[in-house]
């Protein structure tokens, strides 16, 4: 979603939130509090009633998977209990802590999934009743940016393509070919992000049936680092819109 669909934007960090960018932002740490908890000390003259809020959630907050539905999975129940039964199996994570939720657009290409705390979830949602906002939109940091760039990037048939965000200790890349996603993977990676990157990708291509190991890595907020044969795009920094 761009930002000109919203009127504020809010931002939960890994310890804090911020509402607006720029000098003028407001930023309000956790400290000993829960995330919906440092909501209720925002001041409320920032957040003019029936004002459209988008809100952005760093990925150290969230679980991603590429999700390929199995032959007879059908339905918006049955992906759900399909969803849960992932999460649980790759992630530890599940139903009632955690939400899930799917792009709704691909059925028979694999569909990227993100699991969120139901405590923030729930937070984000009280948060804008009480002010009286119109929530447009909530996502996590990797989609938030793939979609701001997505015109710009290589999905050319039988072209791979990645996107690599850091922000802090987290990495987040996603995998795609064909302009469908491949694979996902979000991790705590400290000072050794564009080891990891590489070795991620070198991972990734080897495990792809026809993979030539060429593809454009587009990257923010870490240096470009890719296997031999990739191309490198540095796509800007990886702070807040």
């Amino acid at each position: 979603m761009s930002r000109s669909s919203a009127d504020l934007l809010l931002c939960l960090e890994a310890g804090a939130w911020t509402l607006g960018t720029g000098p003028g932002a407001r930023r309000i740490a956790f400290g000993g509090a829960t995330p919906a908890a440092a909501l209720e000390a925002l001041d409320a003259g920032a957040t003019p009633s029936r004002s459209r809020l988008q809100v952005v959630i760093d990925d150290s907050w969230l679980r991603y998977l590429v999700v390929r539905w199995p032959d007879g999975v059908r339905g918006r129940e049955e992906r759900q209990a399909y969803l849960a039964h992932r999460f649980r199996e790759v992630h530890g994570v599940a139903e009632p802590e955690w939400t899930f939720a799917f792009d709704r657009g691909p059925v028979h290409f694999p569909v990227l999934a993100c699991a969120a705390s139901r405590s923030v979830t729930e937070g984000i949602q009280a948060f804008a009743r009480t002010r009286r906002l119109r929530l447009v939109g909530v996502a996590g940091c990797f989609v938030h940016r793939f979609n701001q760039l997505q015109r710009r990037l290589d999905s050319a048939p039988g072209a791979f393509g990645a996107l690599a965000v850091s922000r802090g200790d987290r990495l987040t890349v996603g995998l795609w070919r064909d302009g469908a996603w491949q694979a996902l993977r979000s991790q705590n990676v400290g000072e050794h992000g564009a080891q990891v990157l590489r070795q991620t990708l070198e991972s990734w291509t080897l495990r792809t049936p026809g993979a030539d190991g060429a593809g454009v890595l587009y990257t923010l907020g870490i240096a470009p680092a890719a296997p031999a044969g990739w191309r490198t795009q540095d796509a800007g920094d990886a702070a807040w819109p």
